[in-house]
């Protein structure tokens, strides 16, 4: 089993075997979740700095855990897989990927890719190519929606990852959805091929203390 450092530090895609929701939400809490990230974003309309901030309570949502799950434990058990009380149960080995499994082998099968690219989260959020994303601008129809999106090819892989963002309403940004599309091609990924390319570039990174 690798170690949310060596994680950092893979150049290949782990197996599936070789991670564990531990130590995915451990990568996160070292290498995410101390950050702030400022961006200096330059779109053909405006140029303006924002500010993202990655929180505990998100990291369940980023990873499809609560979609995992849904129509599998009762309703009243779903805040036990989002938000802080999910994480707490990652944290403390409650909730992993054998348990996901036997609620809804297909849905988690659906969601694996999440997991095996989660590595790649940090290289993304300091070395972003972005747009603004419109969700209208999407064909097929999709419930993903934000305000920005970032997106990185995955070298020597076929496939794309993607960071959408959304604004809160205290004003800074906070990571609203992670996911891969399996393509080769930017022209080829339908939520970015009829979006707005912007030009973002990291302006600083502050450590919380």
């Amino acid at each position: 089993m690798l170690s949310a450092i060596e994680l950092k530090s893979l150049s290949i895609k782990p197996r599936i075997n070789d991670i564990s929701l531990k130590i995915l939400s451990e990568y996160y809490e070292m290498f995410l979740y101390p950050f702030i990230y400022h961006y200096h974003i330059k779109s053909v309309k405006e140029e303006r700095v924002i500010e993202l901030r990655f929180n505990l309570e998100n990291f369940c949502h980023l990873l499809g855990i609560e979609s995992i799950v849904k129509y599998s434990v009762p309703m009243k058990e779903l805040h036990n897989y989002r938000g802080k009380d999910g994480w707490d149960n990652i944290s403390n080995l409650v909730i992993d990927f054998q348990l996901l499994k036997s609620l809804n082998k297909n849905k988690f099968k659906n969601i694996k890719a999440k997991y095996v690219y989660f590595y790649l989260l940090m290289d993304l959020v300091e070395n972003p190519i972005a747009v603004n994303y419109d969700v209208q601008n999407v064909n097929p129809i999709t419930n993903i929606d934000c305000e920005i999106l970032f997106y990185s090819k995955v070298k020597n892989d076929n496939a794309i990852i993607h960071l959408g963002i959304e604004k809160s309403i205290s004003g800074f940004y906070f990571p609203k959805t992670f996911f891969v599309e399996k393509v080769s091609k930017k022209e080829e990924d339908i939520y970015i091929a009829q979006q707005e390319e912007i030009i973002v570039k990291v302006k600083d990174r502050i450590i919380m203390l």
